[in-house]
């Protein structure tokens, strides 16, 4: 009986991860599409001549250690109707000081208000500590543009991404939202005010280079194609102010602010023809954590954020009026972003158990896990592909050294990463959880 239920299990997990790697191969190719039809689109958007003003929101709570240097990078983009709001959110370091030193901050007549004597589109709001996404509230609400682009402090915007983003929107004018590709800042040091393009040498951060090169080329720019955009970092989003005073601006009751805001602005905007994308061009760099500590706290926030907005919204589940999205994108976030970690582990105690009994070939199981792992390395190396030739240009990735990588981060950081998410996935029913503070790495100014 034992045995019977054992071989059942065992070829329902076969079944599960076939399905999703079969997925993820039609991602890749839908991404290929995207790619295309985006280099098409761009020649018309080039003939554009006049962009639209757009504000940049950056919550700050104790940047101290970057806060300076990532302001100067925005206020070196090439794009002239801009205006940088920075937020500081009760910060209890010297993010304050040093915005008003480096930037000679003036106070207005809002108590809350401050100007730059020397950068004029540079605004500070000083405020009690009240998390994220509130303070993105309250720097929309002083905004003076139309376009929205929220921004976390830790990330270096490029000024080619931003560009495609404003004439994404005055192409389309049913774009509500819009992001680009996020890659990870491996390096400490700007030039110029963008980052040098180096390879890290420490193997954390090496990894989650590799995640966010397979999460946004190889997953996120397919969905996109199939206009079933469901998650825009808020690393970097670009949206029309109107959407997001629509659903009553950014849930402060919510793990991950940004899954939650596009959720319920598709919700909102349900059989309206209004467009939510994913460009294939890099739109900023961001920091990442260096440590497995740091790194297990994302995670689980991540995840239980997922799990957090998917039940609030279970309407959309298999919901025929929302298209691909209700049918094919909602099931997939639940079945594989939500609930791989209990399938992982299910296969990770019948896999050895049924070898040690017998009732399995280990030849077999040594085969399907090397099928496995061909398998992703292959789509691994399509997404540097891409990368190189088309989304970055930079040509920094090699061959070689992401295939050793994408080799290594099967063996101990994968069933890490699935540990960590189903420990949130269990504790995502309990008391709610808070982002708390991120650790900040300094950020350098090199002049050449």
């Amino acid at each position: 009986m034992l045995q019977e239920i054992c071989l059942i299990l065992l070829k329902a997990t076969a079944f599960y991860f076939l399905t999703i790697n079969l997925v993820y191969g039609v991602l890749m190719l839908l991404s290929w599409l995207k790619i295309k039809k985006y280099k098409q689109r761009r020649i018309k958007e080039k003939a554009i001549t006049e962009l639209p003003a757009v504000s940049f929101i950056i919550p700050a709570f104790n940047e101290e250690s970057l806060i300076v240097e990532t302001i100067q990078t925005y206020l070196s983009l090439p794009q002239v109707k801009k205006e940088i709001i920075v937020i500081n959110d009760g910060s209890h370091d010297h993010t304050m000081k040093l915005l008003q030193n480096m930037f000679q901050l003036q106070k207005t007549e809002d108590p809350k208000l401050y100007k730059s004597i020397t950068q004029p589109e540079l605004k500070v709001l000083e405020a009690p500590h009240m998390g994220k996404a509130q303070a993105l509230n309250l720097g929309i609400s002083y905004s003076s543009y139309e376009l929205i682009c929220t921004m976390d402090a830790d990330t270096i915007p490029m000024a080619r991404g931003v560009d495609a983003c404003l004439r994404s929107f005055a192409h389309d004018s049913k774009l509500m939202a819009v992001g680009g590709v996020i890659q990870v800042l491996s390096t400490q040091v700007l030039k110029d005010n963008s980052p040098l393009i180096t390879r890290s040498k420490e193997w954390i951060t090496s990894f989650q280079r590799i995640e966010y090169l397979r999460t946004f080329i190889c997953e996120r720019l397919g969905w996109s194609f199939l206009g079933s955009t469901l998650l825009i970092s808020g690393a970097f989003c670009m949206l029309k102010k109107e959407a997001i005073k629509k659903i009553g601006g950014f849930n402060h009751r919510s793990i991950t602010e940004d899954f939650d805001l596009i959720v319920r602005l598709r919700k909102a905007y349900q059989g309206e023809n209004y467009h939510f994308k994913i460009l294939p061009i890099t739109t900023c760099y961001t920091q990442v954590p260096r440590n497995l500590s740091h790194l297990s706290k994302q995670r689980m926030r991540w995840q239980m954020g997922l799990v957090q907005t998917l039940f609030q919204n279970t309407s959309l589940f298999l919901h025929p009026g929302h298209g691909v999205l209700g049918l094919f994108a909602i099931p997939y976030f639940w079945l594989v972003e939500a609930f791989s970690p209990l399938v992982e582990l299910l296969a990770y105690i019948i896999v050895p158990y049924s070898i040690y009994q017998g009732w399995v070939p280990w030849e077999l199981a040594v085969i399907y896990l090397g099928i496995g792992l061909i398998f992703n390395l292959i789509i691994t190396l399509i997404g540097v592909y891409f990368d190189n030739k088309y989304v970055s240009k930079n040509k920094t990735w090699s061959c070689l050294t992401s295939t050793l990588e994408t080799v290594l981060l099967h063996f101990g950081y994968k069933q890490l990463n699935s540990w960590w998410r189903l420990n949130a996935l269990l504790r995502s029913l309990g008391r709610n959880q808070t982002w708390g503070e991120k650790p900040r790495e300094e950020i350098i100014h090199q002049n050449l």
